[in-house]
C-alpha cells in the first residue's frame, strides 16, 4: 500500500530503515519497508517541492544575485 502523503512517505522510510525508531514509533520494521516499496514507483518520496528545492536560485550556473542585471 502506497503512502497518502509525502510526510506519511518520510516517516515510513525512517521506521523501515531504524529499528529504534520504528520501535519507539509503535508500528513494525515489516510493514514500514512494505510502504517504502510501495513507495518506490509513485513519485511521493521526491515531490515537487524537493525537485525545486534541489535545483537552487542558479540557473545556467550562474546564482541570481550575481547576475548583473
Amino acid at each position: 500500500m502506497p503512502s497518502k502523503s509525502p510526510a506519511q512517505a518520510r516517516f515510513m522510510a525512517a521506521a523501515a530503515h531504524d529499528k529504534a525508531f520504528a520501535a519507539k514509533a509503535g508500528i513494525s520494521q515489516s510493514v514500514a519497508k512494505e510502504f517504502n516499496e510501495a513507495d518506490r514507483g509513485t513519485g511521493i518520496r521526491r515531490g515537487k517541492a524537493q525537485a525545486q528545492k534541489a535545483s537552487g536560485p542558479y540557473v545556467s550556473g550562474t546564482p541570481i544575485n550575481k547576475r548583473g542585471y
